[in-house]
């Protein structure tokens, strides 16, 4: 049985209500309230007064930050991205079920685990070529994960050369971010990184586009970089939307900071050719799992429709 084909045989099994009901309850006591009816556009500020709230107990550099933002709800939701103000809808269960092993290998202190240890809550998502649904689930992703009470995300729009993250979130190309924070190391991150009004949810911009993009992400400034986005913020989950595996060099390189990629395989598109390509890239990753994308094969339930999410090693 091939990567993909374990990848869904364990969706299936993940995708059983009775299995994922009691997560799935308590999770709901942890949603946290919706804020008020945001405008239809982001609204962004420099301003240090602006008040910014804590979440939870866990150390956070938030109210330190100067740049704010407010998700643009409505045109989210218009390109059919996970509502917040519709916490309990297929989608939402769906992703519920997608982050679990993903906080689980997060959380995994045992040594003879799959994941090596290092930057384990750094996520790499991405597919082997555009238009499989990859910022669509990172941005899902993301959203998902901050409505867990002791978890604060970090989404990065990886993507330098096409930053579709950053533009479905409402910033445009100049938009300053990871490339200024590579091409001067003593640049603080958190000064780039944008606080939302979801609390538990921030934002770092791709940055203006560069002609070597390659060798930025390549150089010892990115490994710093991720290596201290992870370490300093061991409670902060990091997603990083990168390019297509199969269309740049670039995904390769960041797969290689990761401690877990979540690989976007859309059911009506993606090849099998295609896939075994990719996985090659990142031959000697330790954890690397499946999201079963745009699938219309109708389960006997609702939690089987739509998405799956398995993992298989490559090495």
């Amino acid at each position: 049985m091939g990567a993909i084909e374990k990848a869904i045989a364990r969706f299936n099994v993940a995708s059983n209500p009775d299995a994922i009901q009691d997560a799935q309850v308590e999770e709901a006591a942890r949603i946290p309230p919706i804020p008020g009816v945001p405008p239809k556009t982001p609204v962004m500020t420099d301003n240090p007064s602006v008040q910014l709230v804590k979440s939870g107990s866990f150390r956070s550099n938030a109210a330190n930050s100067n740049k704010t933002f407010t998700l643009p709800y409505k045109a989210m939701e218009k390109e059919g991205l996970l509502s917040l103000s519709a916490p309990r809808n297929q989608m939402s269960e769906e992703y519920r079920a997608i982050k679990r092993p993903i906080l689980a290998a997060i959380d995994s202190q045992d040594p003879t685990t799959d994941i090596d240890g290092v930057n384990r809550n750094v996520i790499m998502v991405t597919s082997c070529i555009s238009g499989e649904g990859k910022t669509f689930s990172a941005i899902n992703l993301a959203l998902s994960i901050a409505m867990e009470k002791d978890r604060e995300v970090l989404l990065v729009d990886g993507d330098i050369t096409n930053p579709s993250c950053g533009k479905r979130l409402g910033f445009d190309k100049e938009s300053t971010g990871l490339t200024e924070l590579l091409q001067n190391k003593d640049r603080d991150p958190e000064e780039l990184i944008w606080q939302s009004d979801l609390p538990n949810f921030r934002f770092l911009p791709a940055g203006i586009s560069h002609n070597h993009v390659t060798e930025l992400l390549s150089s010892r400034n990115m490994s710093d970089l991720v290596d201290g986005l992870s370490r300093n913020f061991p409670e902060r989950v990091i997603i990083i939307d990168s390019a297509p595996l199969l269309l740049t060099s670039e995904a390769s390189i960041v797969a290689d900071l990761t401690g877990q990629i979540v690989f976007v395989v859309s059911a009506e598109s993606t090849t099998r050719g295609m896939v075994s390509d990719a996985l090659r890239i990142v031959n000697d990753h330790s954890r690397v799992g499946f999201l079963l994308n745009k699938t219309r094969k109708a389960q006997n339930n609702i939690y089987g429709y739509g998405y799956g999410y398995g993992f298989s090693n490559t090495g």
